[in-house]
């Protein structure tokens, strides 16, 4: 269900960026604004991305047991970092180059009135895709968590991509705004150079973010405490467990985990008592985090 939701996003995004990114180019080679120009590889780049990140939700869903006992989940997490590549590297150096050079050598703008009307709009529409976003990753979260919290506990590649790549598109498209806006009253066009250079520094930023958070979920980071917590009460309060050893809950793939339990149990257990037990645990931890989808009992 969170990869349907998921994907639902993903498109919205795709579609926004890229009718966005059309019209950007448009306005750009009219104006000659190196903002535009920025934020047109921009929403091209995010459109691109953004099939990937699609493509990725597709590929985890793929099932080969031989395989991929565990399943694909984290494939997820593989095109993500790509896409997190490809935002510093296409999308952040690209911008920051066109920036600067720019810079080094000023044309004059036309037309800015046409440039302005457009970011506005496409403000408009990078806060619908960001809201949509956004609400989706508070979903069955606690209220008080900041945004920043949720993206570090959430394991949904796609969705944190597209919180981090909408944030920065409506961010960078404020910036081209600001820039231009500045240009047009000055009639100095420097402004339009220094806001492609900070959409261009704002996009290296955000791909390095997302790059770091994928890192941890294909590195296996844990489930948040609080719920590993919980997960550990429910395994030492059972009545025939004596010892829980160690409880490891890795991520394997969107909202997915593993669970590794190394316990003793009381000696009196035969071995079908023993399975009664593990079964009962698995019942009941399941019920508290249906996202456990893998539970492996190691007896001490």
């Amino acid at each position: 269900m969170a990869s349907n939701e998921s994907s639902k996003t993903v498109f919205l995004a795709m579609s926004v960026n890229f009718s966005i990114g059309v019209a950007k180019s448009v306005i750009a080679t009219i104006t000659m604004s190196s903002a535009m120009f920025s934020e047109a590889v921009h929403s091209f780049v995010d459109t691109g991305n953004q099939f990937l990140l699609w493509f990725g939700i597709k590929q985890s869903k793929k099932s080969n047991p031989k395989i991929y006992p565990l399943g694909r989940g984290k494939e997820e997490y593989f095109w993500t970092l790509v896409v997190a590549v490809l935002i510093f590297t296409v999308g952040g150096l690209v911008s920051l180059e066109h920036g600067i050079e720019s810079l080094s050598h000023p044309k004059k703008l036309q037309n800015l009135t046409i440039s302005v009307t457009l970011l506005i709009v496409s403000i408009i529409l990078e806060s619908y895709v960001l809201k949509k976003a956004v609400s989706q990753l508070k979903k069955g979260k606690s209220k008080d968590k900041g945004i920043l919290t949720l993206l570090k506990e959430s394991t949904d590649g796609p969705l944190i991509a597209i919180v981090v790549e909408d944030f920065a598109a409506t961010l960078g498209l404020i910036f081209a705004l600001i820039g231009t806006l500045l240009s047009s009253i000055t009639e100095n066009s420097i402004y339009d150079s220094i806001s492609a250079i900070s959409i261009g520094a704002l996009l290296m930023v955000s791909g390095i973010f997302l790059g770091y958070e994928m890192k941890h979920l294909i590195t296996g980071e844990s489930i948040s405490d609080e719920r590993l917590k919980k997960i550990n009460k429910i395994i030492n309060s059972h009545q025939h467990v004596t010892v829980l050893s160690r409880l490891k809950i890795i991520p394997i793939g969107s909202n997915q985990y593993l669970a590794l339990v190394t316990l003793d149990y009381e000696d009196s257990l035969d071995n079908n008592e023993v399975v009664s037990v593990n079964q009962s645990l698995i019942e009941t931890i399941q019920i508290t985090e249906p996202s456990i989808v893998e539970i492996y009992f190691n007896p001490q």
